[in-house]
C-alpha cells in the first residue's frame, strides 16, 4: 500500500468559525473563511452513558488513497437501529469543535508588577441498503450491509480472523494480512465487525464523524488494531458524559508537573510533557484534562433556532445561505462540503477561491444587482438547486446529531476529557473506563504568578520568576524567540492542540510526572511510587468492574512512596529524546505477558467491553520511537 493512516484530525480549526460555546458570533461573516492549518494528530471519540445504554461519536482521521480508506470497528455486540433502520449515523464534526474549544487545557500566567519592569506582551499569550445477506462465506456472518452517509458498511461476525479479513478484502475493504491475528482475538470472543468503506463517488475530503449505540453499561476502547498503523506517541482523547467523573480502570493515572511546562508559549511542549509522564508512569496511563460537572460547565451544542422547514422553502440559494448564517449554523469542513455538494461552482469559476464564490452568494443582495456577486449566484442557480435536499441533510448531519447531544449533556452530570499518547509498542492493553462519584473536579484552566525580572537599565523582561500552585520556585529567561513570536504559537499561544506542543521540557522544571495514581470506582486516589509503576500496571491487567483494581494485600506490599519531580536525583532527558521519546530515567515498558486480548483486563472477560478506535487499510511501515 502506498498509502498510510495518519491519525489526524480534520485539520479544520477555522478563526471565522461560530464553535458552539455558547455560540459566540461569527468573526468573518461567512462560511468560507480563511483557515489556521493548526496539527491536531489525534484520534477522538465521545461516549454517552445514559440508561444502560453508550452512544459513540467517532472522529475518523485519515491520509491516503482514496480507494484504500477502509475503517474496522470491534464491538462486543451489534449496535443498535437508528430510526431510519441504519445499524450506524454519520455524527456532526461540530461536537469535536465544540469539544476542543471548551474542554482543551490552557497555561496562563498572572503576572505581578515589579515597578517599571513589565513582562513581554507574548507572554501574556493564554493557552486556550437492501436486505443483508446472512452468510458471508468461510463461516462469516454478514449480519448486515447497508450505507449512510459517505460510507458504504457492513456488520460481520466469525470465528476466524482469516475468514473475516478474507471477507473484507474479497468486498474492498481493504485490510493486510497483519490484521488476522488481531481480528482473530475478538473474534474468539464473539465480536461484531462493522466495516467502513467509502463510496465509489467519494473521497477522503468526504469523511465525515460516525455514531452508535450500543447496550452497554462501561465504554472500552481496544486499542491494539491501532498498534498496526500508527505513529509514536498518538495523542488519543476520550470524552465521557456520565453520572459521575470518568477514570481509568485498568490504566494507571498521572497528574503533570506544571513547573516542566513552556508557560511562555501556553504550553508549547505540552505533549511532551504528557508522553514523558505517561512513560514515567509504565506507558499506560492516563491524565484528566477536564473534570466538571455539566451544570458548572455549561455547553451549548445547538441553538433552538435552527429552522430546517425555513431553509427548505428558499429555492434561492443566495437567500439560503444567508439564512443559515442568521441562524449561526457551524461553518465547519463538513459544512463547506455540504454547501459545496448543493451549490455548485461551475468551471467556468474554477479559479476563483471558495471564499470568494460562496461569500460572495450568500453577502448577494437583489436590490443591488450592480454588486458583483450576481454573476455568481446566476451560474450557482443555473447548476442546479435542490433546496428540499440540502435541507434534508443539514437535519440529519448536522441539527439533528447536535440537538441530541445538547439534550443528552443538559441530563448528564458530570463531562470527563481524559488523554493519553501511545506509540505501537505500547498499545497492549485495552483502556477500561469507569465513574467515581467520590472524586473532585478537575480544571483545565491553569494558572501561575511570575514576577518580571529586568536587566539594568531595561524596562522589558529579559526573565521571570514563577510560582506554581504546588509553591515551587522557578527563574527562567525570556528568549527574544518568546518575547517576539507570540503570533507564530500555535493559536497565538495556545491551546496548543492535540498532536503538536512537542518542544523541550523545561529545563530546572523537574520531572514531567508529578503523581502516579490508582483511580478505582470509590474512594480517593491511591498514590503509587514511580519505582512500582510497571508492578501496579501489570496487576491492573487483572481489575474488574464492580470490584476493588488491587486487593488489600496487593496494596500493603507497595513502597512507600518517595517521588520527588523536582528532586534532582531524577535528571530530565534532555536532548533528541527532549521531544517525545521514552525517558530513560524511568522504566517504560510493561512486562511480558502483561497484554489484554480484546476489550478485557488480563485474562478476565469483560461483559462491559464496547467498541476501538480505527483500524484501517492504510498500512505503513512503522517507525519505533527511539528508547
Amino acid at each position: 500500500m502506498t498509502s498510510r493512516l495518519v491519525a489526524r484530525s480534520l485539520r479544520a480549526a477555522l478563526l471565522c468559525l461560530g464553535l458552539l460555546v455558547a455560540l459566540p458570533a461569527w468573526a468573518c461573516g461567512g462560511f468560507f473563511c480563511f483557515t489556521q492549518p493548526v496539527d491536531q494528530s489525534a484520534e477522538r471519540i465521545l461516549y454517552v452513558h445514559e440508561a444502560g445504554k453508550i452512544t459513540l461519536h467517532v472522529q475518523i482521521s485519515y491520509k491516503g488513497d482514496d480507494q484504500n480508506f477502509s475503517w474496522v470497528l470491534p464491538l462486543s455486540k451489534a449496535p443498535e437501529k437508528t430510526p431510519d433502520g441504519k445499524d450506524i449515523a454519520v455524527g456532526s464534526d461540530t461536537i469535536f469543535q465544540i469539544l476542543e474549544k471548551t474542554t482543551s487545557p490552557s497555561f496562563q500566567l498572572n503576572w505581578q508588577g515589579n515597578g517599571t519592569c513589565s513582562a513581554p506582551i507574548c507572554a501574556y499569550a493564554s493557552a486556550g441498503g437492501g436486505p443483508p445477506n446472512t452468510d458471508g462465506g468461510g463461516g462469516v456472518k454478514v449480519l448486515a450491509q447497508d450505507s449512510v452517509g459517505p460510507y458504504d458498511y457492513a456488520l460481520l461476525q466469525g470465528t476466524s480472523g482469516a475468514d473475516i479479513v478474507n471477507w473484507l478484502n474479497d468486498n474492498k475493504f481493504v485490510q493486510p494480512a497483519s490484521t488476522v491475528p488481531l481480528i482473530q482475538g475478538y473474534a474468539q470472543k464473539s465480536y461484531v465487525f462493522l466495516a467502513l468503506k467509502l463510496k465509489k463517488d467519494k473521497g477522503t475530503g468526504d469523511l465525515v464523524p460516525v455514531s452508535l449505540t450500543v447496550a452497554e453499561d462501561s465504554p472500552c476502547l481496544p486499542i491494539r488494531l491501532t498498534a498496526l498503523a500508527t505513529q509514536p506517541d498518538m495523542p488519543i482523547a476520550a470524552w465521557v458524559i456520565d453520572k459521575a467523573r470518568a477514570i481509568p480502570k485498568n490504566y494507571l493515572h498521572v497528574e503533570l508537573n506544571e513547573a516542566a511546562v513552556d508557560w511562555f508559549t501556553g504550553g508549547g511542549n505540552y505533549k511532551t510533557v504528557v508522553s514523558k509522564a505517561v512513560d514515567q508512569g509504565s506507558g499506560h496511563a492516563f491524565l484528566t484534562e477536564l473534570a466538571q460537572k455539566t451544570a458548572d460547565l455549561p455547553i451549548q451544542f445547538a441553538l433552538p433556532g435552527w429552522d430546517v422547514n425555513k431553509l427548505a422553502g428558499l429555492t434561492d440559494p443566495a437567500k439560503f445561505l444567508a439564512a443559515m448564517f442568521e441562524m449561526q449554523l457551524p461553518g465547519t469542513v463538513q459544512m463547506q462540503n455540504l454547501i459545496k455538494k448543493y451549490i455548485k461552482k461551475p468551471d467556468a469559476f474554477a479559479a476563483t477561491a471558495d471564499q470568494e464564490f460562496y461569500g460572495c452568494i450568500q453577502s448577494y443582495n437583489a436590490a443591488q444587482p450592480d454588486s458583483g456577486c450576481k454573476a455568481y449566484v446566476d451560474a450557482a442557480i443555473a447548476a442546479g438547486f435542490d433546496a428540499v435536499a440540502f435541507a434534508k441533510d443539514l437535519d440529519q448531519l448536522v441539527i439533528k446529531p447536535l440537538k441530541t447531544l445538547d439534550t443528552q449533556y443538559k441530563a448528564a452530570g458530570w463531562i470527563t476529557r481524559l488523554y493519553t499518547t501511545l506509540s505501537a509498542e505500547e498499545m497492549t492493553k485495552d483502556p477500561i473506563f469507569a465513574t467515581n462519584p467520590n472524586l473532585p473536579a478537575v480544571a483545565n484552566q491553569h494558572t501561575a504568578d511570575a514576577m518580571p525580572i529586568c536587566e539594568a537599565g531595561q524596562t522589558i523582561a529579559s526573565s521571570a520568576k514563577i510560582t506554581f500552585a504546588d509553591g515551587f520556585e522557578l527563574t527562567l529567561p525570556i528568549t527574544k524567540e518568546q518575547q517576539q513570536g507570540c503570533m507564530n504559537y500555535p493559536g497565538f499561544g495556545g491551546p496548543v492542540g492535540l498532536g503538536s506542543g512537542t518542544g523541550p521540557l523545561v529545563p530546572g522544571g523537574g520531572q514531567p510526572l508529578a503523581k502516579l495514581q490508582v483511580l478505582d470506582e470509590s474512594g480517593a486516589p491511591l498514590a503509587i511510587d514511580q519505582s512500582a509503576a510497571d508492578q501496579v500496571d501489570a496487576e491492573l491487567n487483572n481489575a474488574k468492574l464492580g470490584q476493588p483494581s488491587l486487593s488489600e494485600a496487593f496494596k500493603a506490599k507497595l513502597p512507600k512512596v518517595i517521588w520527588n519531580p523536582h528532586s534532582s536525583a531524577a535528571p530530565i532527558t534532555t536532548g533528541a529524546d527532549a521531544t517525545g521519546g521514552s525517558d530513560t530515567s524511568a522504566s517504560t515498558s510493561a512486562p511480558a505477558g502483561s497484554s489484554s486480548s480484546g476489550c478485557t483486563t488480563g485474562n478476565v472477560s469483560h461483559p462491559g467491553a464496547l467498541v476501538s478506535m480505527l483500524a484501517a487499510a492504510a498500512w505503513f511501515v512503522r517507525r519505533r520511537r527511539a528508547i
